[in-house]
């Protein structure tokens, strides 16, 4: 919990130099912090929703909130897919990638059919999630 709480209190510290505001739906601790703290490198301001309710209602709020959302598909209330959806009717130009352990051909073929823009399976390659984060933010450490 020292770790959760430290990483929480990392990312909220000097928002001036953050460039790009991630938003993170994830209901999983481990797989929130392990994304943080690859991310955390890098000039991204990071902000957690726990579930696609959670997701919608940031974009409702400011739809151009986000440069990029890092979609989970399992989670409580509303769903990846149905999240997506939603997201992508106020604002269809923000990059979705579903990051997701519901890796099945037809799950993968359910996240397109969704609105997302890019898949990638959990447990994830580091150098990958960096490569498709990279592709539509502009990183440098």
């Amino acid at each position: 919990m020292d770790l959760y709480k430290s990483l929480i209190e990392k990312s909220t510290l000097n928002d001036a130099n953050h460039n790009f505001k991630v938003l993170v739906v994830e209901d999983d601790d481990i797989g929130y912090i392990l994304l943080h703290e690859i991310l955390s490198s890098y000039p991204i301001k990071i902000v957690r929703a726990f579930n696609g309710e959670e997701a919608i209602e940031n974009f409702q709020h400011d739809k151009s909130a986000f440069d990029l959302v890092l979609m989970d598909i399992r989670l409580p209330k509303v769903n990846g897919y149905v999240a997506t959806r939603q997201i992508k009717e106020i604002n269809p130009s923000v990059p979705i990638v579903a990051v997701t352990a519901y890796a099945h051909s037809q799950g993968v073929i359910d996240c397109f059919d969704s609105g997302c823009d890019e898949f990638i399976a959990k447990p994830f390659d580091i150098n990958k999630i960096l490569k498709v984060i990279g592709n539509y933010l502009v990183l440098r450490n």
